[in-house]
């Protein structure tokens, strides 16, 4: 990989240097030669050279600081033999200290050359070697902390004294802070269980190395901690703790087990009420009174109808939430669909005097969307503004362009609500419960649906309510 090597020549006896440029050239060397300092720096700068063969004294600038300029260079890579007529042991130690490898005699014959050349030689193959070694070295631990940087967890490593030596930068997330030289351990964890873990591990043997996980609440996440102590030989010297963040998979939890209680007591209510109605008719008690009995089945059939609505909403939840709710995408007009949902609603509305109207003034009003989730959308909503009204009361149905959105606001004149009923509004099985809601069915999932519906369309819905004085439902979708 050397040959053929770079060698500058520096003396100030063109013999001396012309012979020694000669002898190095059979080798096959490529030799340039400098017939003083101040020229030898200036092909420095120029070139890199593999040895260089310096005399010690030469005027202006002399050996010395030729071999000081050489070694005071960046990632300097050149041998340097001194060439003297001094050969004294002061001599040699002075060259030495000024960054010589090697030191020839003169006068000395082709073979002394060849000689100290081939230890030079030697000498640039063990700087080669190492840089090599060296750039090998720093190539794996670049890429061992790349390795560690992109880590899905997160890693934090301790110390025999518990003190952080490396935390890359997931842990430095996941923890919320930031790792400095003077970071200590109570600045990354506060968990108590924690540090009783770490302790117990470091003060435990080789053999009964195990890792310990620990499950905890840090901040608003849930944080799962695999500790393992750091084994050298038969010691315990430190500690690795990685982190993972199983936040999702914990809020999914808790909302499937929230969503499986709360579907147990929806189903339970009315099941249990036809059951107890069946068992009533059962005892005879109102045999004979066709009436009574008649009464008690209209009752069964309105709670079963209320359960077959409450499974259909959860069928269709599960179905979109799976995405196997298939979509037609067509260009629809608002003005035109409100309309035609109004008149299914007509008499619904008349039962009980309330006024539906419709404000949209002449032009078209289109969106692009699947007829059904619009239909189910606005269905939801007319339906709650007829059923949460006051007899003879009025729900206004106004179309507006608010930028690049349509806004349609539904306003009703009904009960209301209270900023803190509203805040629940669209959960799953959330119902407004009090003296004005009882008797008025539902299975809690309309509004839960409408708010799902909307963000697959980049819209919103925003409530504004009072109690006893109406509420507002604006619905924004983008305009076609």
């Amino acid at each position: 990989m050397y040959q053929p090597m770079n060698i500058i020549v520096i003396d100030d006896e063109e013999g001396m240097r012309e012979g020694i440029k000669r002898i190095l050239q059979k080798r096959n060397f490529l030799v340039d030669a400098a017939c003083d300092g101040e020229t030898a720096i200036e092909l420095l700068k120029k070139k890199s050279y593999d040895i260089a063969f310096v005399d010690l004294k030469m005027p202006g600038i002399d050996g010395f600081k030729v071999t000081e300029y050489i070694n005071n260079r960046v990632e300097n890579r050149t041998v340097v033999v001194i060439v003297s007529a001094l050969a004294t042991v002061e001599a040699a130690v002075e060259v030495t200290r000024h960054g010589a490898f090697d030191f020839l005699v003169k006068p000395f014959t082709p073979g002394d050359l060849n000689e100290v050349t081939d230890r030079a030689i030697e000498q640039r193959m063990l700087i080669y070697e190492r840089e090599h070694y060296l750039s090998e070295l720093n190539s794996e631990r670049t890429l061992s902390r790349q390795l560690i940087n992109a880590m899905q967890g997160g890693l934090v490593v301790l110390n025999i004294e518990k003190k952080p030596v490396l935390v890359n930068p997931k842990a430095e997330y996941l923890l919320g802070t930031k790792f400095e030289s003077n970071t200590v351990l109570e600045d990354l964890f506060t968990e108590e269980d924690l540090y009783d873990t770490i302790s117990g591990a470091l003060s435990s043997s080789p053999e009964e190395v195990t890792t310990k996980i620990l499950e905890t609440q840090h901040g608003d996440r849930m944080l799962q901690y695999r500790i393992s102590p750091l084994v050298f030989g038969d010691q315990i010297n430190g500690i690795i703790i990685i982190i993972y963040d199983f936040t999702d998979e914990w809020k999914v939890e808790q909302d499937k087990n929230r969503f499986i209680a709360m579907v147990t007591h929806e189903l339970k209510s009315p099941v249990a009420a036809i059951i107890n109605y069946i068992n009533v008719l059962q005892t005879g008690m109102f045999d004979g009174q066709p009436q009574k009995v008649h009464e008690i089945l209209e009752r069964c059939k309105i709670r079963g109808e209320a359960l077959l609505e409450l499974i259909r909403d959860l069928l269709h939840l599960n179905r979109r939430d799976a995405g196997k709710v298939e979509k037609s995408i067509e260009t629809l007009d608002l003005r035109e669909l409100l309309a035609s949902q109004i008149e299914f609603y007509r008499g619904q509305a008349d039962s009980r005097g309330i006024t539906v109207t419709l404000h949209a003034a002449e032009g078209l009003y289109h969106v692009k969307a699947d007829r059904s989730d619009l239909d189910r959308i606005f269905m939801n909503l007319i339906s709650n503004g007829i059923k949460y009204n006051t007899d003879g009361g009025k729900l206004d149905i106004e179309i507006t362009r608010e930028g690049g959105d349509w806004s349609v606001a539904f306003t009703d004149t009904g009960i209301g609500m209270t900023q803190e009923e509203i805040s629940h509004l669209f959960q799953e099985f959330y119902r407004v419960r009090n003296k004005k809601t009882s008797g008025i069915s539902g299975t809690g999932l309309g509004l839960a649906t409408v708010k799902r519906v909307l963000a697959e369309y980049n819209g919103r819905i925003v409530v504004r309510s009072k109690p006893d004085s109406g509420s507002t439902f604006s619905v924004y979708l983008p305009a076609a």
